[in-house]
């Protein structure tokens, strides 16, 4: 660094003493109206061109042409210099990088080397394999000749390393980069759907204990499959775990190959593979696949004769598994992994109240009986971007969402742009819905409308019934399912996927009792307190001269139900308790009851409420002694 003070922007707003101060009101808004105006971006890139000749790739190219234009425009406000690019070596940081290198290439006064790279590095548990890659990326594009030398000549990289255990280092190295360079923004690979991202912007400032920076994520509505295709489609290096099965990358102690990448059979896997890429270059329509035989990885795969058992990361179809190679996510099981349902209703008629809903009663009442806990219900009205917003929010909650209504061919169905809109994704026209259409419509010419309903969200599911007459799929985007809104069809579709759908039932006591609500109140919510794995509810009843209030008790777990509502049979005065209805398996009640008296009797002896009799305290665990043995005759 040079005696002189450091260059610093010609702005108004990044020439203050302390510019990006998270005590400045409004910073974020006031850098997003410099950095983003309303000036059209005329500039050609060769990236994006690159993209935009590949069929399928159009929705991808678009992304990458938002985000390079948006990369422009902060390489205007910002100074050089005053830039830095966080890299890691993960796919998304990858993505990032070659972006931004990409816009330095083309901005009249921001070169590349103006930009400065930081490596937030594990100190200790990074994948051997990660770190050959990050050092050799930066050989490759973070040394340049004009750049630092060794005492023996040869250039230095630019990569800054930051050894990264705990929120504080971050805030300390951030702090000490600082006070030797003017580092004002960096920029960040985030997308919405890593954790705890849902709701960022584009361009956020600090807050909190941390430095003044602002964080730049060009690539925040991406989806997982916009990173592999551009990264496959561009041809641009990335790390060689994800050819064996990582999609995701953390350190050596929480990552593991993604289970749904398990391949159990190669010959499978090659004939799958073959057939999938002949498929695509035959209809044309599933450019992320047909990309997979010219990448690196696959040539690697094939070279060692197809040993791995894991497919290459990119063969993920479902992104909301994409974390699953993280192992406090893999460890989870399908009965503890949230099992949570939602259901949105889409449709004006719906909200304007000129068609009742049947739907929503009929998906709530099936969901209870397969085991699923439906835990939000949503009615909205056909609008994109408000569908779009749900999805993307009810999705990432809870384990399955159930949409119904606006999948047809009139203008006001605007379900499926907007599920696609939800996940980054395009929309695709699919040949086996053309068809259908052919078929249903033999004499008829098919028209836009027509082609409308076959046009579904890229890299949807297609569920068919293998009997009857009705072929017409069920479409599933991730964890999204797509219903008819029309009752009859709604109900067909949902029978395709009952039985997958099917887990543990659910148990359910019910105690009618001849006490007003308030009186029981206190009682409820403390049993409520001390049986956390149990669901208890009370609804008053009008009109009943036997019983006032019928109390709910429901729980996956058996035996806490069992325990749960004999604690309550056992606490409620006798003339309140009309009778018990219960769900659990008389033998299992009969023993949880045992136990529970065991237990009872027990305790209240231990505290003194009961008494033990001289024999019970002189008693052995064993049980009283043998009589002693008559002596042997004389």
């Amino acid at each position: 660094s040079s005696s002189s003070s450091p260059p610093r922007p010609s702005r108004s707003l990044i020439a203050s003493s302390k510019p990006f101060s998270h005590r400045t009101p409004n910073i974020s808004s006031h850098v997003r109206g410099l950095a983003w105006g309303s000036a059209s971006n005329k500039k050609r890139y060769p990236m994006y061109d690159q993209l935009r000749s590949t069929a399928g790739n159009e929705n991808t190219a678009e992304k990458v042409l938002a985000a390079l234009t948006e990369i422009d425009r902060m390489l205007d406000v910002m100074e050089p210099g005053t830039l830095a690019l966080s890299f890691n070596g993960g796919k998304d940081a990858c993505a990032v990088m070659h972006l931004v290198r990409h816009a330095c290439e083309f901005h009249r006064t921001h070169k590349f080397s103006h930009v400065q790279p930081i490596w937030f590095k594990n100190p200790t548990d990074e994948f051997p394999e990660l770190i050959e890659f990050v050092q050799q990326q930066a050989k490759q594009y973070f040394t340049h000749p004009g750049g630092l030398r060794s005492m023996d000549g040869k250039p230095l990289s630019r990569l800054w390393t930051l050894h990264i255990a705990s929120e504080k280092d971050f805030i300390h190295g951030i702090g000490k980069i600082q006070r030797q360079v003017p580092l004002r923004c960096i920029v960040m690979g985030t997308r919405r759907t890593d954790p705890g991202c849902g709701k960022l912007s584009s361009l956020t400032a600090s807050t909190g204990n941390y430095p003044p920076f602002l964080r730049f994520n060009p690539i925040l509505d991406w989806s997982y499959r916009d990173v592999w295709d551009f990264i496959l489609g561009c041809e641009l290096p990335y790390c060689t775990l994800y050819d064996e099965g990582y999609t995701s990358l953390g350190t050596v102690n929480d990552t593991i190959r993604n289970p749904a990448l398990r391949q159990s059979h190669d010959s499978e896997w090659a004939a799958e593979r073959g057939a999938a890429v002949e498929d695509a270059r035959a209809r044309d329509i599933v450019p992320f696949l047909a990309l997979a035989h010219n990448v690196p990885g696959m040539q690697a795969e094939a070279e060692k004769g197809g040993s791995g058992s894991y497919k290459p990361a990119w063969f993920l179809m479902d992104e909301t598994k994409e974390r699953d190679s993280r192992m406090k996510n893999a460890r989870k099981t399908t009965q503890t992994r949230g099992e949570t349902a939602a259901i949105l209703v889409i449709g004006n008629e719906i909200i304007a109240g000129s068609v009742k809903d049947e739907n929503g009663h009929f998906l709530i009442t099936q969901l209870r009986e397969l085991g699923l806990d439906t835990i939000e219900f949503s009615m909205i009205r056909d609008d994109i971007d408000h569908i779009a917003a749900t999805v993307r929010r009810l999705s990432d909650t809870h384990k399955y969402l159930f949409v119904t209504g606006g999948i047809g061919p009139t203008h006001d169905d605007v379900t499926l742009p907007a599920v696609a809109k939800a996940f980054g994704c395009g929309l695709q026209t699919r040949p086996e819905i053309l068809e259908l259409l052919h078929q249903y419509l033999p004499n008829e010419e098919l028209n836009e409308y027509h082609l409308k309903m076959a046009s579904i969200p890229q890299g949807s599911q297609l569920i068919r019934a293998s009997e009857g007459a009705d072929k017409w799929p069920l479409i599933v985007k991730n964890n999204v399912y797509v219903l008819p809104g029309v009752p009859e069809y709604c109900r067909r579709k949902f029978e395709l996927v009952r039985s997958e759908l099917k887990r543990a039932p659910f148990c359910v006591a019910k105690l009618f009792l001849d006490a007003p609500e308030p009186l029981l109140a206190k009682l409820l919510e403390r049993t409520d307190a001390e049986h956390p794995q149990v669901d208890i509810g009370s609804y008053p009843i009008m009109g009943n001269d036997k019983y006032q209030v019928v109390a709910t008790l429901e729980s996956k777990d058996q035996y806490a139900l069992s325990a749960c509502l004999k604690h309550l049979q056992l606490t409620l005065p006798r003339n309140i308790l009309v009778h018990v209805e219960s769900s659990a398996p008389q033998g299992l009640m009969q023993q949880a009851e045992s136990l529970w008296s065991q237990t009872l009797s027990a305790v209240k002896k231990v505290k003194g409420h009961g008494k033990w009799s001289k024999k019970e305290r002189n008693t052995p665990p064993g049980g009283p002694p043998p009589p002693p043995s008559p002596p042997p005759p004389s």
